[in-house]
């Protein structure tokens, strides 16, 4: 009996075409090639022996041969790792079309490509919609901004808050990688609240460089849309996030008494509740009862456990009346409509303040409220200064 033995190809006449025919020729054996592997009932020795014909077309001198063998190869599953390099290596027109598209393309290929692969080649694997979790980590850390910027328009990559906490460390200075970033509704609120002082700071070095205004001006200025920006981001968010943000700014020292003034006179009272629990080291709903609660001791308690300065008690227990005045009357407020009737409050009542108090507390109204509201403000400051 007799073992049975794998025929293979008679590959000489393959070589003699490879050596010796003409550019159509060599291409039409690149198409037979390439159809000849694609082919499911092919053996797996006859794959092994034209592999290195395969190869050799993939570097052949003329371009037209290696085009036609990439564009007959491209959709193929199972090329071999030499050859995909080999077809990578190739100029852009053709390496770049075909690495965006080959399905023989691993995740050990892909790491290559990251490591050692130029930035167009870096930015294709990154678009590719298989991108695999260890290449976009390796991305993230380590790649150049033309591949994360690919990464990161990619939709089918889930970024996680510490992915962008990495990417805002090497990139926060690159305006491209931060406005993505910024259009991320999920971005941790640190990142903005930090993008936020950088770009005050910036506003301010190119006031003081170009002389626009006054320096005593320019830093007044640079404070209130620092604040404001500050501000805008603890509106936006979510419970949760304002909680965490509202720690971060305490620890970095930026969860300011202006701060927290400019909430209470702008009537963004979910900020000024989540600052007040946290100064005071309560649960925002117990600080919540104590704020609005028509007992004076109850304000008093919460705010005296903030540690916020007296200066600015008059303001927030205005801002807290108004709410609970409008609670009880039912009527929602705009900012303009909340400001007005902050003024209100510090004109009509607590009878503790003096005239120099009260005036403190209108400045405070003429300098961080509405528009509007500010003028009038200013108006009723100018009056009381005369009458006093």
């Amino acid at each position: 009996m007799s073992d049975n033995v794998e025929v293979g190809l008679d590959i000489s006449v393959l070589n003699t075409v490879l050596d010796t025919g003409d550019c159509e020729a060599r291409k039409e054996l690149a198409l037979q090639l390439a159809a000849l592997i694609a082919d499911v009932e092919t053996a797996p020795l006859e794959r092994q022996q034209v592999t290195p014909i395969l190869l050799k077309l993939s570097v052949d001198d003329d371009v037209d041969v290696r085009r036609a063998l990439v564009g007959a190869v491209t959709q193929e599953g199972s090329l071999h790792s030499d050859i995909v390099f080999s077809i990578i290596a190739d100029e852009d027109a053709i390496a770049l079309p075909f690495l965006a598209q080959t399905p023989a393309l691993n995740s050990w290929h892909m790491m290559a490509v990251l490591r050692v692969g130029d930035e167009a080649r870096q930015a294709v694997v990154a678009a590719r919609d298989d991108v695999t979790s260890e290449a976009a980590n390796y991305i993230i850390k380590s790649s150049p901004v033309g591949t994360v910027r690919a990464l990161m328009k990619n939709t089918i990559v889930q970024l996680n808050a510490q992915d962008c906490q990495i990417l805002y460390q090497r990139f926060g200075q690159v305006a491209e990688i931060v406005e993505i970033l910024l259009a991320r509704p999920d971005l941790p609120l640190d990142i903005r609240i930090i993008q936020a002082k950088r770009v005050a700071s910036r506003m301010r070095q190119l006031m003081a460089e170009r002389g626009w205004v006054a320096a005593n001006d320019a830093t007044e200025l640079v404070a209130d849309a620092e604040e404001n920006s500050i501000l805008r981001v603890l509106v936006e968010a979510e419970s949760n996030e304002r909680i965490s943000a509202t720690r971060y700014l305490a620890q970095q020292n930026m969860l300011t008494p202006a701060l927290v003034v400019r909430a209470a006179a702008t009537g963004q009272m979910r900020v000024v509740e989540t600052a007040l629990a946290h100064l005071a080291g309560v649960s925002t709903p117990r600080a919540v009862d104590q704020m609005y609660s028509r007992s004076a001791l109850g304000f008093k308690s919460i705010f005296k456990r903030s540690g916020l300065p007296m200066a600015c008690f008059g303001i927030v227990k205005a801002a807290c009346d108004v709410v609970a005045d409008a609670k009880d009357e039912g009527l929602p407020l705009d900012t303009e409509e909340f400001g007005r009737r902050i003024l209100e409050a510090l004109m009509t009542r607590y009878e503790f303040m003096n005239a120099n108090e009260r005036t403190k507390q209108i400045e405070y109204v003429s300098r961080y409220a509405s528009e509007r509201v500010r003028k009038i403000a200013k108006r009723l400051k100018a009056d009381m200064v005369r009458a006093a």
